[in-house]
């Protein structure tokens, strides 16, 4: 039993490890795909077309409803493959950053294993439904006006 155990503790340190350092490497993608987002806009005339807002939106995850009522061509920039694989990913690298953070500060604060099990279900199950509206919103409602 005692061995059944120490290999459950190594993989679940494994696990803390690898989240670990994926922390730090998705908030450095996060901070660079973010900026060539915001270069990228100003670059199509971002300032010129849309406000600031409607810019930073655009910016961290380029929907087409978020800079509809502007004057921002939205055929080449919204509805192609690379740029929602992009928001995409910057999506699912904030959705999981964010996720694992909510995940160590339950760990910190709960004690009754049970209910951070529990927690931790729920959790998980957010991030997939926050995951699920993304693509949603990506790749289906593109379209929906």
């Amino acid at each position: 039993m005692a061995a059944h155990v120490g290999a459950s503790a190594r993989a679940r340190s494994k696990f803390e490890l690898y989240m670990w350092f994926f922390t730090r490497v998705s908030g450095v993608l996060m901070l660079v795909l973010g900026a060539y987002s915001i270069i990228y806009a100003n670059l199509i005339g971002g300032p010129g077309m849309m406000d600031a807002a409607a810019q930073t939106r655009w910016a961290f995850f380029p929907i087409s409803f978020h800079v509809s009522a502007s004057e921002v061509e939205l055929e080449p920039n919204f509805q192609n493959a690379f740029w929602q694989f992009y928001g995409l990913l910057l999506f699912i690298l904030a959705a999981t950053h964010g996720t694992n953070g909510i995940r160590v500060i339950l760990k910190d604060y709960v004690r009754h294993p049970v209910l951070l099990a529990w927690l931790n279900a729920l959790l998980f199950i957010v991030w997939l439904g926050m995951l699920g509206a993304a693509v949603y919103l990506l790749f289906v409602a593109q379209g929906v006006s």
